[in-house]
């Protein structure tokens, strides 16, 4: 059974999983437009990924609580998906 998944996420300096647990997911972040900076992704082989203010990002079945995120204090991202 598919559960419906939606988050908002608040960012700071500091690394935040998407998922304080396992959560297999397929879903679309979407950075905040009101984002005044990048936001760093980091994923489970390290490499960053800089993701500006207003962009969409698709992931398909992965494990959010094996992706990071940070950004500046007061920025945020929307998580919208369902598990898989």
């Amino acid at each position: 059974m598919r559960n419906f998944i939606a988050l908002k996420i608040d960012l700071d300096s500091n690394y935040v999983a998407l998922s304080a647990t396992r959560l297999v997911a397929i879903c679309t972040l979407t950075f905040a437009h009101t984002n005044s900076q990048d936001a760093t992704l980091k994923g489970t082989d390290g490499k960053e990924l800089l993701i500006p203010p207003g962009a969409q990002y698709r992931l398909e079945r992965v494990d959010l609580s094996q992706i990071q995120i940070k950004s500046k204090a007061g920025e945020c991202v929307y998580v919208v998906g369902h598990s898989s």
